[in-house]
This record gives C-alpha cells, structure tokens and sequence, in this order.
C-alpha cells in the first residue's frame, strides 16, 4: 500500500492492470490472501518496480543498507522461472554482501 500510494496509484487502477477486482486488492494489501509469484510480478510491474524490490521495501537493495536487514520470502516457483525471473541472481548478490 506504501508503494502504490508514493506512486499515486489507486487500488482501482492496480486492479484494472490486473484484472481483479478492488476487494481483492484490498485484501492482498491487508495480508488476507496469499500471493502467486505470476501477481507478484505482475503487481510489480504495474509498480513499475521489480519483484525483489517490492518484497524488500522500504530496503531496497543497495551497498548501504544495515547489515541487520532480514527479509523472509516464501515463493512456490519452478527452478526454470527463478532463473529466468533474475531472482537467482539478485539473491545471490544479496547473500555476498
């Protein structure tokens, strides 16, 4: 919700790219409902933002982050779309830093 209101996006124009209703919006902001990773990424893309970047907000990846920063993630993704997806990678350059 944080990143849709900085963006000036209403829950009505995210349900509208995602072809949802705004109940359900709601009930994704308000932790009601699981997500896929395919809504995920397409809510990141209505974000104009990248999947990890929306699971880490407000840290965004960057050299300067506190090294206390913890991020739990549970996505239910085949092997072939976590490489494609470029997930791999970013998590890989997270967990050197």
């Amino acid at each position: 919700m944080q990143i849709r209101n900085l963006k000036r996006l209403s829950q009505s124009a995210i349900a509208q790219n995602l072809d949802v209703d705004v109940a359900t919006i709601s009930r994704i902001e308000s932790g009601k409902i699981a997500l896929s990773y395919k809504t995920l990424a397409d809510i990141a893309k209505s974000l104009d933002m990248s999947v990890i970047d929306v699971i880490t907000y407000p840290e965004v990846f960057s050299s300067n982050k506190p090294s206390g920063t913890r991020v739990m993630v549970e996505l239910e993704i085949s092997p072939e779309e976590f490489i494609r997806s470029g997930l791999k990678d970013k998590v890989l350059k997270a967990l050197e830093q």
